[in-house]
């Protein structure tokens, strides 16, 4: 949930305030009578020494300058930081509130910041956070920011998050004392007994002097224990001598409980009076209050509370849940007594993390077994919808927190689980890769221990975490991963559908590994059995499918993918509309049969218009919309525009990098296509360094035999030659060429490319009789594979024709010649680089460019 954030609109050319507020501040912008004692005793009237504001202000403003507040449970550590914003928020241009006790809940209001902010990047987390980070670094657009990381408990997961410098100031609130080895602490200490008694006479109108003296004496001054006290008493009326022989009472219990609880004893001996009066008055409420300890101290969506019919809980409860007026009112006798605190604004209830705990303390482990479950289904009902919808990721988020805090992973549910699945399904949409894949481990182990593995949902899991972890480049443990779904999937009782979804998921690891052809046959398996088991317009029919045509591509066999592809489009249409994510992606796919068949004016066509779409519909950042403006950007190239392919590369590649690193698959990808089009460019220093870093990358990741490695040799080559450095492109040349005829065999087309290459090589050396001797095997075998007619065919040709005339063969070389840019002038556009080289008389360097696995 996004908090408190203020942009000052003298740096607007709007008048706006934005606000993110803290869950337990008033909407007002003010702080409530209730905490005016905790203010006061900073402010201006008080004396100098730790807690006065000047030690938070500081008088850095060119460095991030860290600040922590500390102290225990219960002292308002975070309502101290919130009036500190309230008070000083004229001082700074920025204010964001970032809560801090999980890493899922940073990267969410570090996202809502950038969207605020208006930086120009989507909605997901992986570009969002870094462009953030950024932006807060170099002060634009805005400096002189504060930005409160509020129960930052994980040094090291918040730090993280920093920004590296920058015109601003952190400020921390936590219980982990480690932070003063880090950064200036001001410690937060209880009430002074004035403060005291001034909330509690502001609480209950009419408390005398002496009454609230010995309370507060008795509550230790806490100022969380005064505050319960004060709206209890306030409530009920009960007379504060009866109170407080009811805190002796209790407070022995208290502390003979093993092991002692890590939370005031004066705080759980309050609760413990309005708790025990509730379980009689009103046990549905108490029921309720139960369930929420259950969940994170983040808000809690009160919708996430409602049932529906078919969930049964208790009987006191369920009409409850069922009656959206009963709820209100539930909730809004438990906001009178200080045991939760209501946002009416944002439809959410919080309740403090140390009434959690002492809720949680008091009960059985059969009775929090019970409570979580019960958590847990209304989670499950509470569920959005499709988690590939950008429109839903802010109801993912809300219900993220409490989905991790209650352990939701480890029920046994179906319901339970199929949430926890669209929530891996979210992180991964949302960009959140290493969350998404910690999550789908922890799922995947809960429930193999508790359903064994041949148990569906349990399969799912595993085959989704072994995705995630070929995202993550983690490959060896994922192939074994898939290879065990696919082992447990062919077992007898296993349903059909379930070893179907195993074979092309496997044939994705084995596209990964590189070998491509076992990966073919295994999709051809898995495709016939789909048509056979759902026909042909079912969704698991193709989704195989779609993976058959993967295959078939990386396979050099585009005319059949092409096939394929058209019929797989025009299913998902059908099924989904045009607009679908499965549509656009095997459009995406079809471009590249289209192009590679060497269609370039048809390909780029089709891909300008499915890139146009996908940013219209999921938006410029999103990232199947960037891997559709990476296969545009070489549609572009192939078909001749030169510059608009290299501008779109490289912004393309910005993006990838910016978001996924510069190990990320579709990163390298990118990569060694921009070095192609800084070659293209002659910026030759500059595409050889990223192609030698290109290249490296690839083997590092993938391996050395990969044929994406081995292509990334052989562009890196051309770079090479153009350089004039002849003996590296040979040595680049021989040694890709012989992994290549190992890896993908003689006749692929990304083998005969190489083959071209290797052709230049000798021309460079003059050695033309075994330039010739290259270039007419290639292209009989060219004419062959791609067709007589091919653009990549014709290059041969021309190539061959000065092979020739160098030769002496004149004739031969002009019949040659002529062909070949008779068939080039009639398949690609007119100033081509290739047919302009062919006029020219100029060797034709060709390229590869890597294709989606």
């Amino acid at each position: 949930m996004k908090r408190m954030i203020r942009i000052r609109p003298a740096r607007l050319k709007f008048q706006e305030t934005l606000c993110n507020r803290h869950p337990r501040s008033p909407r007002t912008g003010r702080l409530t009578h209730r905490w005016s004692a905790i203010l006061r005793r900073s402010g201006s009237s008080a004396p100098a020494g730790p807690r006065s504001w000047e030690q938070l202000r500081g008088d850095g403003t060119t460095a991030v300058l860290p600040q922590a507040l500390h102290g225990m449970g219960g002292v308002g550590k975070s309502q101290l930081a919130i009036e500190y914003i309230y008070r000083h928020s004229h001082e700074y241009n920025v204010i964001w509130w970032i809560p801090a006790e999980q890493e899922s809940l940073i990267l969410g209001a570090l996202s809502e910041l950038a969207r605020r902010l208006g930086l120009d990047v989507g909605p997901q987390a992986n570009t969002t956070v870094p462009a953030v980070r950024e932006a807060l670094r170099s002060g634009k657009p805005y400096d002189n920011w504060l930005l409160v990381f509020d129960n930052a408990e994980d040094i090291d997961v918040a730090r993280r998050y920093f920004p590296t410098d920058g015109p601003g100031k952190i400020l921390i609130t936590s219980r982990n004392r480690e932070w003063e080895r880090i950064v200036p602490p001001l410690s937060v200490d209880v009430f002074t007994r004035a403060e005291s008694v001034a909330l509690l006479q502001r609480r209950a109108r009419g408390m005398s002097d002496q009454d609230a003296d010995r309370l507060a004496d008795a509550l230790g001054d806490l100022p969380l224990a005064v505050e319960q006290a004060g709206a209890w008493i306030a409530a009920t009326g009960m007379p504060v001598a009866e109170y407080v022989e009811l805190l002796e009472q209790r407070t022995p219990g208290i502390l003979q409980l093993d092991p002692s609880p890590d939370y005031p004893v004066s705080v759980a001996a309050a609760w413990n009076i309005s708790l025990e009066s509730l379980a009689e008055s009103n046990p549905a409420s108490r029921q309720l209050l139960d369930i929420c300890a259950c969940m994170s101290p983040e808000p809690i969506p009160i919708s996430a509370l409602r049932a529906s019919r078919a969930i049964e809980i208790t009987p006191e409860l369920d009409p409850v849940l069922r009656n959206p007026v009963l709820i209100g009112r539930a909730t809004r006798d438990l906001n009178r007594l200080s045991l939760i605190k209501l946002d009416h604004g944002t439809g959410t209830l919080q309740m403090h993390r140390l009434m959690q705990a002492v809720l949680l303390e008091s009960m059985t482990a059969e009775e929090a077994a019970r409570t979580r479950h019960a958590a847990h289904v209304l989670l499950a009902a509470a569920k959005p919808g499709a988690p590939h919808s950008s429109d839903q990721w802010v109801a993912y988020q809300r219900l993220l927190p409490h989905v991790i805090v209650s352990g939701a992973v480890r029920s046994d549910d179906p319901w339970v689980r199929e949430l926890i699945n669209d929530i891996v399904f979210y992180l991964y949409y949302w960009g959140a890769h290493e969350t998404g894949a910690s999550l789908a481990r922890e799922a995947w182990n809960a429930w193999l221990g508790q359903s064994g593995e041949e148990d569906t949902q349990v399969l799912q899991m595993g085959k989704l975490l072994a995705y995630f972890l070929r995202l993550l480049g983690i490959g060896e443990e994922a192939h074994a991963l898939n290879e065990q779904a696919l082992e447990i999937s062919r077992r007898p009782g296993v349903p059909e559908e379930e070893l179907i979804d195993s074979m092309w998921q496997m044939a994705g690891a084995l596209r990964y590994r590189g070998d491509f052809y076992a990966a073919r046959d295994l999709d051809v398996e898995a495709t016939g059995r789909a048509l056979d088991l759902f026909g042909p317009e079912d969704p698991g029919a193709l989704q195989a499918a779609h993976s058959y045509g993967v295959s078939l591509r990386l396979c050099g066999e585009f005319a059949k993918a092409r096939e394929l592809d058209e019929e797989t489009v025009r299913q998902w249409e059908l099924l989904y509309g045009p607009n679908s994510g499965l549509t656009l992606n095997t459009l995406n796919g079809l471009a590249i049969d289209i192009r590679e068949s060497g269609d370039y004016p048809a390909a780029r066509k089709l891909q300008e218009e499915t890139y146009r779409v996908s940013a219209a519909v999921n938006g410029v950042d999103n990232a199947a919309t960037v891997r559709a403006a990476r296969n545009l950007a070489v549609c572009r190239r192939r078909d001749g525009s030169l510059a608009e392919a290299a501008e779109l590369s490289e912004e393309t590649l910005k993006r990838f990098t910016d978001r996924y690193g510069r190990d990320f698959r579709d990163t390298l990808a990118t990569a060694m296509n921009v070095s192609v089009d800084r070659r293209l460019h002659g910026d030759l220093d500059s595409a050889q360094e990223l192609g030698e870093d290109t290249a490296r990358r690839y083997r590092a990741t993938l391996g050395a035999n990969h044929p994406f490695s081995l292509a990334a040799m052989v562009n890196l080559a051309a770079t090479e030659r153009a350089r004039g450095r002849h003996a590296r492109a040979e040595e680049l040349d021989a040694e890709a060429g012989r992994r290549l005829r190992a890896t993908l065999g003689d006749r692929h087309v990304t083998t005969l490319i190489g083959d071209l290459g290797v052709a230049n090589n000798h021309y460079a050396r003059l050695d033309f009789a075994a330039a010739h001797a290259v270039d007419s095997a290639a292209l009989v075998v060219l004419e062959e594979v791609c067709g007589p007619d091919h653009p990549v065919t014709q290059c041969c040709r021309a190539n061959l024709a000065l092979d020739l005339r160098a030769l002496g063969r004149n004739q031969e070389a002009d019949d040659m010649h002529a062909r070949a840019v008779g068939a080039l002038s009639r398949c690609v556009r007119a100033g081509h680089y290739w047919l302009e080289a062919a006029n020219a008389h100029r060797r034709i360097e060709c390229d590869i460019a890597p294709m989606p696995m």
